[in-house]
């Protein structure tokens, strides 16, 4: 759920004794640490399948090493 840690910061701050004023600071900032966790979570899922494709034997090595651009890149 986007958005997902202002509601939890609703919830967190005054328990820590925080101003729940804090949130505006907070939904002022998400979008760049969203961008930030998005590619992250890219770049680990990407990492995932390459070491998996690895484990497995299953890379076609041609491919990997190649040094042309993909296909679907042009599309």
């Amino acid at each position: 759920m986007g958005g997902g840690a202002t509601f939890a910061a609703l919830i967190v701050l005054p328990a820590m004794g925080l101003p729940v004023t804090l949130v505006a600071l907070l939904i002022s900032v998400e979008p760049l640490i969203d961008m930030g966790r998005t590619a992250l979570n890219v770049n680990g899922s990407m990492t995932a399948g390459t070491l998996t494709s690895q484990w497995l034997r299953q890379t076609d090595k041609s491919i990997f090493d190649s040094e042309e651009e993909a296909e679907l890149a042009h599309r």
